[in-house]
């Protein structure tokens, strides 16, 4: 099918007559009076880092002036809202690269290990989680309570939505930004971290699981709350599993061609609405509103352009009904 013959862009890129063209990489950094480990947290980033978004939850402290003194050209977003969810979702919105990394400022995630994400999405998956619990990973961090509260979770995801998930609650993930329109992120608290793992499966995300080395914090008091930050956790899983029902058959089956076409041209208009968001500061309001009906336009093609494979239409059937309204909340808000 012709409409399936679009370039994915989402490729690694090299350079082109000079012009820098790989993937752009944004860390995003929440923080809350972490004066004391901001210089160890830069000092571990590795060159292949383009930009570092820090966003401040009213930190007390020189959390701020501290990070613009190291890193000049950190970019600082002050958050108004409480919680994890909401700084991270800021985060996301203020980054201009084209790889997202979410990074805690305590040390507990190594920034040494962004290369293991990124080269996992450069080698074709969408979304980069990080796992404590699968070969090559561990924690010097966890308390046996959060460890036993994490493995219901984990057993409650594989048996409600069908994956093979080895970890649910960490929050070192990596992910394509052409991707936010379909996690559609809530979240203000921890529970984020769960919702963006789960909504990753619920949108046939290609998910790969990297495993990761959890260390103890620098300095400092963790933010989290076993139990109100757990059942906050248990309810997001319900409250995913009762909106989008029937994942089962979406997931535990062996990819068409077709299939794997018609999420090559999602990808490619996912691609084309990024670059509308980079550019929207130069376009009229005319421009915006024709782009916007352009893409809303594609969209619509490629839910109605016939499918022979039951995988191909179980999949265009699922976003069809659940991802447009998502899809156009989004553009709206470019």
């Amino acid at each position: 099918m012709t409409l399936f013959n679009e370039v994915n862009r989402a490729e690694p890129r090299e350079m082109v007559s000079g012009r820098r063209t790989r993937p752009l990489v944004s860390v995003i950094v929440p923080t809350l009076n972490e004066e004391r480990n901001i210089p160890q947290l830069f000092a571990a980033m590795p060159d292949s880092v383009d930009e570092i978004v820090l966003v401040d939850g009213r930190s007390t402290d020189k959390t701020v002036e501290l990070a613009l003194r190291l890193r000049p050209g950190v970019k600082v977003v002050r958050e108004t809202r409480k919680g994890k969810g909401a700084a991270l979702r800021a985060g996301f919105a203020a980054a201009s690269g084209d790889i997202i990394v979410m990074l805690d400022a305590d040390g507990s995630t190594d920034p040494g290990e962004i290369p293991s994400y990124v080269g996992t999405l450069l080698a074709g998956a969408d979304f980069a989680k990080g796992s404590r619990f699968m070969q090559g990973g561990g924690s010097s961090d966890m308390e046996f309570h959060r460890y036993f509260g994490n493995q219901i979770f984990v057993w409650a995801v594989r048996l409600l939505f069908g994956c093979t998930y080895t970890d649910i609650c960490y929050g070192y993930n990596a992910f394509w930004k052409r991707t936010l329109p379909l996690l559609n992120l809530d979240g203000d608290g921890f529970e984020i971290e769960t919702l963006m793992n789960v909504r990753a499966l619920q949108a046939g995300l290609k998910v790969a699981e990297v495993p990761s080395f959890e260390n103890r914090r620098f300095m400092g008091e963790s933010n989290l709350r076993a139990i109100p930050d757990g059942m906050r956790v248990l309810k997001t899983i319900v409250r995913e599993w009762r909106s989008k029902p029937n994942l089962r058959a979406v997931r535990n089956i062996e990819a068409s061609v077709e299939e794997k076409a018609f999420k090559e041209a999602i990808n490619s208009l996912l691609e084309d609405t990024t670059e509308l968001l980079k550019m929207r500061a130069n376009l009229s309001q005319d421009m915006l509103e024709h782009s916007r009906a352009r893409m809303l336009a594609r969209f619509d093609e490629l839910m109605s352009t016939p499918l022979e494979s039951k995988q191909g239409q179980s999949l265009q059937l699922r976003y069809a009904r659940f991802y447009r309204g998502d899809y156009q909340r989004y553009l709206n808000a470019i």
